[in-house]
């Protein structure tokens, strides 16, 4: 008996394989975009982790504004949780106008931030040079000269190689500097034997506690911030000993020569004014110029602040930050977006297997009138909810895992890493197993339980339909009159089945509100950029000169303001250490800037005037920093750290900026205020005009660098979401036809004797497909509708999690996406229906209407 009940449930999936198929499917699809999309941000995590770990990338680096000696370094090493500290030194040069490179000193021997060579092989002789991937110009072979550089033994080196650094993620940034244009354009590695400094400008650090842990992970991070308070504690006396230890040498080279000066003035003082000549004179005028000269030294060399000691852990690398802020906008997408898809699969799923039970009453009661057990008649049911439930969440879950991450990882390519490592995601497979069961088994159970509770007699007769009830519309007696027979049954039959009419809508909006959303997102992306530069930005170029008061011309250019424009590191005075690259823009005439910068309040929406109190910041670097009006921020410009006040914050959506007078900057810095920079509006914005305005800015004297800031943006990190978009679009469609198809389906099940009957009374065929067309037509519109607005609240929620680095997203959703939304449901229902109409043709009316006594 077993083994027949067991054929018997294979014939209930054979004799209705769409059934079957289609809730195997819409769990498939719940299951494939919740498990790999969920399983994205490990595995981009651990893909980085995998890449860090192999170059052996160091967990802190130890930088001194007056650099760092063995002292300091063995020190470091002395530390119990040091693993390896190793140092390095690095100059910055300008090769050309357009040009700044860092040079890196390279060790054979050298455990830390090991190199990962693209091309060629590593320097093996003092006057070898490997370069930055970014270094186009270049080739394997060609020499490579330097201007004559302080720290540099060598300047002509042979090009050996090509290598990534794990010190930079970024595949276009490689960070700022206080040279040239203020942006580094690539980094070279020489070998140690090429510099000649006597202080080194980095110490590299690796702690021993930290291997087992994932970069990236909130665990990893507070062990380093953990170790990185210890070590700090431990040389918290450098900066003042690092101070004499520089100037002390100084002083008493000034002192002796002072000293020596002092005898010769005394010696020339003795001989009488009788006896003085032009030549003792001379000499006296001379001496006493040396002791006012060095005087001055000594007040100068006195006067030189206590070094700065900064631990920047692996945040501060270029690159870094922005990749895992990808990765964990990601994760925070995956936790609502396929959320809510498993949540509509699992709500579909539910009310299909409910109806199927639903309609196998006579069988139920009948086999409970021949004496077979509650558990043997549930049997069945359960066999065919597991089956459903295992296929698809398994087969989702495999899916997903997979495709999707390996996908996703393949479309970031605005990072250095390029191997991917994926994990298995059990936790995640294991809840969407969970939740297909809860979808399939759980709906069986609690349809069975209701079920069972009753009469085999009872079960064994059809449930009396529901009696009808007026309704709302028939109230409205100028509408309700103007309806044909056939409108006023189906809007009755509408309301007659409430239940039914909900989950058709609820379902409906479901996919039409997932579907919108990947539009929308799609849209923020695509908005991001002209957002920034026609709301915000209203200047096309930005000029560096090497004289303040210069002004630049070309037949291009609609008009011009002088300004200091400096990329500065950030970070909060206290609480955490995240840093962020800035961009500071000190506008010569304040007044100007608005024709310029459109600064508007965040708070208030109105125009932000700068004053002399205090800086004003955007919107996302507030947001990183954890500031507001009043906060204080520290910023390094190049080795000086200012301490600043926040005066207000605007809205910006790309890139991070700071805004003072400068009467402020003066205030703050030890420097003195120098507008070096021109903003450009241009009356053209073509590529070819923008190259020949280009091309004569740079041949008029003092102009050292021209960039267009709106056409060197392109490596914002919106990759990684713009590649998700078209998995939503198209796993939401997807599932909104299967939706449709499986609610359709059990609609017109449930109702075979009402469509009989009316078939013998005489309506056609095409009478029938209207009469049921109809009615989803109207719930499709309502589900349309409702669905626009659960787009519009996923949309908000995901672009809000969604903002990473210096990206602050524009909420909108432009109307082709609504249109494409309702026209992809809308074709979706039409497919569904002429699936229907020919369905409802070959309708056997005879063992519709048979007896059920």
């Amino acid at each position: 008996m077993n083994t027949t009940y067991f054929k018997a449930t294979i014939r209930e999936i054979t004799y209705a394989w769409g059934k079957f198929i289609s809730i195997v499917l819409i769990i498939l699809l719940g299951s494939l975009l919740y498990v790999g999309i969920r399983a994205t941000g490990p595995d981009l995590d651990n893909s980085a982790d995998q890449y860090f770990a192999h170059q052996n990338l160091g967990d802190l680096t130890v930088t001194s504004t007056l650099g760092l000696n063995n002292r300091d370094l063995n020190l470091i090493r002395a530390d119990p949780k040091v693993q390896t500290a190793e140092p390095s030194h690095m100059v910055t040069v300008k090769k050309s106008p357009n040009q700044v490179v860092q040079v890196y000193s390279y060790a054979k021997s050298a455990k830390l931030n090991q190199l990962k060579l693209a091309s060629g092989h590593l320097p093996q002789k003092a006057d070898q040079i490997v370069l930055d991937q970014k270094a186009k110009d270049y080739k394997i072979g060609d020499r490579y000269r330097l201007p004559a550089t302080d720290g540099l033994t060598t300047k002509t080196f042979k090009v050996v190689g090509f290598v990534n650094s794990p010190l930079f993620v970024s595949s276009t940034d490689r960070g700022t500097t206080n040279v040239g244009s203020g942006q580094v354009n690539y980094f070279a590695y020489a070998p140690a034997a090429a510099f000649n400094q006597k202080a080194y400008a980095a110490i590299a650090v690796r702690f021993n506690n930290t291997a087992h842990l994932t970069a990236g992970t909130s665990k990893y991070n507070q062990q380093v911030d953990h170790d990185k308070a210890r070590l700090e504690s431990k040389l918290k006396q450098r900066p003042a000993q690092r101070r004499a230890e520089m100037i002390a040498p100084q002083l008493k080279k000034i002192d002796q020569q002072l000293a020596q000066l002092q005898k010769q003035r005394r010696k020339l003082a003795a001989v009488p004014s009788a006896y003085q000549t032009a030549t003792t004179k001379a000499a006296a005028a001379k001496v006493a110029a040396g002791v006012k000269q060095l005087t001055q030294a000594k007040r100068q060399l006195q006067k030189t602040p206590q070094a700065t000691y900064l631990y920047n852990d692996r945040t501060a690398n270029v690159g870094y930050q922005d990749y895992f802020d990808e990765s964990k906008s990601i994760a925070a997408i995956a936790v609502i977006f396929p959320g809510f898809f498993l949540f509509i699969a699992v709500l579909i799923t539910f009310t299909t297997i409910s109806r199927m039970i639903e309609k196998n009453r006579r069988e139920i009661g009948l086999m409970r009138a021949l004496g077979y057990t509650k558990d043997f008649i549930s049997m069945k049911y359960v066999i065919y909810s597991i089956l459903a439930g295992i296929l698809g969440s398994i087969a989702g879950g495999v899916l997903g895992t997979l495709t999707l991450p390996k996908f996703i990882f393949s479309m970031l390519s605005n990072n250095n890493l390029t191997h991917y490592v994926g994990v298995i995601p059990w936790a995640f497979i294991i809840e969407a197993l969970v939740a297909g069961l809860i979808a399939t088994l759980g709906s069986a159970a609690v349809v069975l339980i209701i079920n069972l509770r009753e009469k085999p007699t009872e079960l064994m007769r059809e449930r009396a339909p529901k009696a009808g009830k007026r309704i709302l519309l028939e109230r409205i007696k100028p509408l309700w009159n103007r309806m044909n027979f056939n409108q006023k049954v189906s809007y009755r039959n509408l309301f007659r089945y409430k239940t039914r009419m909900i989950m058709t809508i609820v379902g409906i909006a479901g996919c039409t509100g997932l579907m919108l959303a990947g539009f929308g997102i799609r849209d923020s992306v695509n908005d991001l950029i002209p957002d920034q530069f026609n709301q915000v930005q209203h200047y096309q170029g930005i000029v560096t000169l090497s004289d303040a008061d210069k002004q630049v011309h070309d037949p291009n250019i609609k008009a011009q303001t002088a300004a200091m424009v400096q990329s500065i590191t950030v970070s909060p005075t206290k609480g955490t250490k995240r840093n962020a690259t800035v961009t500071m823009v000190a506008p010569k005439t304040p007044t100007k800037l608005n024709d310029y910068v459109s600064l508007t309040s965040t708070q208030t929406g109105q125009s932000e005037k700068l004053t002399n109190q205090g800086v004003i910041i955007t919107e996302k670097l507030a947001t990183d920093m954890h500031a507001k009006k009043g906060s204080l921020l520290s910023a390094k410009l190049g080795n000086k750290l200012l301490k600043v006040k926040v005066a207000g914050v605007t809205k910006n959506y790309a890139g991070h900026y700071l805004y003072m007078t400068p009467k402020y900057f003066n205030q703050v810095s030890t420097t003195t205020y120098s507008s070096t920079s021109r903003l450009l509006k241009l009356k053209s914005e073509s590529a070819s005009q923008r190259q020949k305005t280009s091309r004569n800015l740079l041949k008029q004297s003092g102009v050292m660098n021209v960039t267009y800031p709106r056409y060197a943006s392109s490596s914002l990190g919106t990759v990684g979401l713009s590649s998700v978009v078209l998995i939503f679009i198209a796993l939401s469609a997807a599932l909104g036809l299967v939706v449709l198809y499986n609610l359709t389906n059990v609609n017109i099940s449930e109702r075979m004797r009402e469509l009989s009957t009316i078939k013998v009374l005489g309506f056609y065929d095409n009478e029938v497909t209207a009469y049921v067309a109809r009615e989803n037509v109207v719930l499709t519109l309502a589900g349309i509708v409702f669905g626009w607005g659960i787009g519009l609240i996923l949309h908000h929620f995901i672009m809000i999690k969604a903002q990473t680095g210096a990206i602050l997203f524009p909420l909108t959703v432009h109307y082709p996406g609504y249109i494409w939304s309702a026209v992809l449901t809308a074709c979706f229902s039409l497919a569904v229906g002429v699936i229907t109409h020919y369905k409802l043709k070959h309708i056997d009316m005879l063992d519709s209407l048979a007896a059920s006594e």
